[in-house]
């Protein structure tokens, strides 16, 4: 995952450290951390590396958000750009959807930055079908707001 986060060049340093946390978190403590990952791999011989291995070319984390019934947080979809452009975030996002609804989810939130470096992200959760409900200006620092979208399972 690590290798993963380093080749996405929107992420700074910061946020790969939380990233990390929470990938930690989800595999040393998944009853008590409240986060879950989905993974998508590919053997890595289609690359030239060894075929027995497999490389991460994308993940989704997300949780149940505290003090709600039936709502989830999304909060980190990562595909390594080798593989972007070919539905690998859109896959995961309705792997994802599929869970909440099997588990009786009715509600997912996202929130993204309005940096210009995130529109790209902004964009890709509106074309799979979220809703922005809000907005809080200066959130994150002057100028960069925080985008709360919202999509009904």
């Amino acid at each position: 995952m690590v290798t993963l986060l380093q080749r996405i060049d929107t992420f700074t340093d910061e946020e790969r450290t939380v990233a990390l946390e929470l990938i930690d978190e989800a595999i040393k403590r998944p009853e008590q951390s409240g986060y879950e990952c989905i993974v998508a791999a590919e053997a890595s011989g289609t690359d030239g590396g060894d075929p027995d291995t497999e490389v991460v070319a994308g993940y989704l984390s997300y949780g149940r958000t505290p003090m709600t019934e039936s709502t989830y947080d999304l909060y980190w979809v990562a595909v390594d750009p080798a593989h972007r452009g070919k539905g690998l975030g859109r896959k995961l996002c309705q792997a994802f959807e599929e869970h909440c609804r099997q588990a009786d989810g009715r509600l997912i939130r996202v929130e993204t930055s309005s940096q210009e470096a995130y529109s790209g992200t902004l964009q890709f959760y509106l074309d799979t079908g979220y809703l922005e409900g809000g907005r809080l200006p200066d959130f994150y620092k002057p100028g960069d707001d925080l985008v709360i979208l919202y999509k009904l399972v």
